[in-house]
């Protein structure tokens, strides 16, 4: 969210939604923890592995 929008809005600290919102099949919210996860698997696999 652009500085601006928060400042014009006054959206300072976190957000709060309810839960119908944050389970709805609109939300984006388990999507974004999946490629998370396989992010920092990815990571993990290339620093742990062996170079030779």
């Amino acid at each position: 969210m652009g500085q601006a929008l928060a400042e014009e809005f006054g959206l300072y600290g976190g957000f709060e939604v309810t839960n119908e919102v944050f389970e709805s099949k609109h939300s984006i919210v388990f999507d974004e923890a999946e490629n998370r996860l396989h992010t920092i698997k990815a990571v993990m696999v290339a620093t742990l592995a062996n170079p030779f």
